[in-house]
């Protein structure tokens, strides 16, 4: 039947094939699977020399050919003896100014490939995706589907699924690379920022320059044009990973980073980013950093640099103007200063953490994303001051309220149905729902893995926040 097939897009008739091997005196039993063997490989090798000759017109395969050829093997393309056809169609480009293969043929591939039906190299895969658009965009959707609305997942589990996928490494190309981080950005504008989007973008963006580090050292492609719109000194600044300068020393190039985004942001005149969103954009895709600003601004026994209070404040809240902002760095700035004086206390309660979250004046509500921020900044305070060990389960308490939050600083949206554990952070001002208790879940996770990829010798701190993420997450 496969002989048929194959036969019948070459005007041969397989009867006669087998007239002519009977005469011989063999069975169809013992030469249809050699022949079939035999007939992939010298079409592999006749694409292969074809596109090796390049303009020789004499001995090249005639585009109809190979269009026939591409349509033969739409329903074959699961079948492992057709692999090396199918990668030698991929591979090979003609001359002719419109696409040779068959649409449905990418589509049959592609569908393959993401059912994990077919094994092909990297390079087969980034022709498929540079060919054909909507394979990578569907290749692109099926991870989203599988990592931000499925059941949750850890950031370890979600970096294996991330390089199955080869999307970060095909991302080299700057061509793949820019689709799929636009996909990306969409993605975070629909669904409002939320944080499952938010860190599946850091894994991809760390896979991907873990990629592009083994690709080329030297890179092949200029950093513009992969964030064109970005100035080069900011990204060569977020491209230095947290883990090569000493622990003490990141403080400075936080406050480069920071003062080359508030410029951006603030100076009208500046219009390379596109815009707070944008500067906001390009920050967030380095996790190692965003997630490093509160935990450098705690454990400083100096006075808090403005231009790092402002980096926490626009990481949290992009959208805010210069005056909320600035209110927001106020707050923050005075619940660091009660914290670190906590910090040098041999004991403490629960009550010492409330009041150092403090209130606004006439007991106004914060604005949600800044109730966020000052939350992680408790989050970090409980797991680095031995004091907070001792309360850590009391603060983080099991509690059966189920009401349903929204994202912080950002519209009401529908959550993915995700582990719902509860918890309260004390009852006022960190009183919370399923939403902020899978924020928490999410946070100690973040922690624990920029931590491993930091090398931090905390022992301490990190069973802690394993012990509280493994209790969170099992809880019914």
């Amino acid at each position: 039947g496969l002989l048929s097939h194959i036969l019948s897009a070459f005007r041969f008739d397989i009867k006669e094939v087998g007239l002519f091997t009977q005469s011989l005196g063999y069975a169809p039993a013992d030469y249809y699977p050699g022949l079939l063997k035999n007939m992939v490989l010298s079409l592999v090798s006749e694409l292969r020399e074809n596109h090796l000759n390049g303009f020789n017109t004499q001995r090249r395969m005639a585009p109809e050919r190979v269009r026939s050829l591409s349509r033969v093997c739409i329903p074959l393309v699961t079948l492992p003896d057709f692999e090396p056809l199918v990668e030698a169609l991929l591979t090979y480009h003609g001359h002719e100014p419109q696409e040779m293969l068959w649409p449905e043929f990418f589509d049959a591939v592609n569908e393959a490939f993401l059912l994990k039906k077919i094994s092909l190299p990297k390079s087969a895969i980034v022709c498929l995706w540079l060919r054909h658009l909507p394979s990578l965009e569907r290749a692109t959707l099926h991870l989203f589907e599988k990592l931000i609305f499925s059941e949750r997942n850890s950031l370890r589990r979600t970096e294996c699924f991330m390089k199955e996928s080869l999307l970060p490494q095909a991302a080299c190309h700057p061509a793949i690379f820019r689709i799929v981080d636009e996909m990306f950005r969409y993605a975070l504008l629909e669904t409002d920022g939320a944080p499952e989007v938010l860190a599946t973008l850091q894994v991809f963006t760390c896979c991907f320059v873990e990629a592009l580090e083994k690709e080329d050292n030297q890179l092949k492609f200029a950093l513009k044009t992969y964030f064109p719109y970005a100035p080069p000194s900011l990204v060569m600044a977020l491209l230095q990973h947290p883990k090569d300068i000493p622990q003490g020393l990141r403080h400075q190039p936080l406050r480069r980073i920071a003062e080359m985004l508030r410029e951006s942001v603030e100076d009208q005149t500046h219009g390379s980013c596109g815009g707070p969103f944008e500067s906001w954009f390009l920050f967030v895709h380095f996790g190692g950093w965003a997630d490093t600003v509160a935990e450098q601004l705690l454990m400083s026994g100096a006075e808090p640099p403005e231009a790092l209070l402002w980096l926490l404040a626009f990481t949290y809240s992009p959208r805010d103007g210069s005056q909320p902002r600035a209110q927001t760095m106020a707050e923050v700035k005075a619940v660091l200063g009660h914290l670190r004086k906590l910090l040098r206390s041999p004991t403490l309660s629960a009550r010492d953490l409330q009041a150092a979250a403090g209130e606004r004046p006439g007991g106004a509500t914060r604005p949600l994303a800044c109730g966020q921020l000052i939350r992680h900044l408790l989050l970090n305070f409980l797991l680095w001051a031995p004091a907070g060990h001792t309360i850590a389960r009391e603060v983080i308490s099991h509690h059966g309220h189920t009401q349903e939050g929204t994202v912080p600083g950002r519209q009401p949206r529908a959550a993915p149905p995700l582990p719902s554990p509860r918890l309260v952070l004390c009852e006022h001002p960190m009183a919370q729902t399923e939403e902020t208790a899978r924020e928490t879940i999410g946070f100690l996770d973040q922690t624990l893995d920029r931590w491993d990829r930091l090398c931090m010798e905390a022992p301490a701190s990190r069973r802690l926040a394993r012990e509280l993420l493994t209790e969170l997450c099992t809880r019914p």
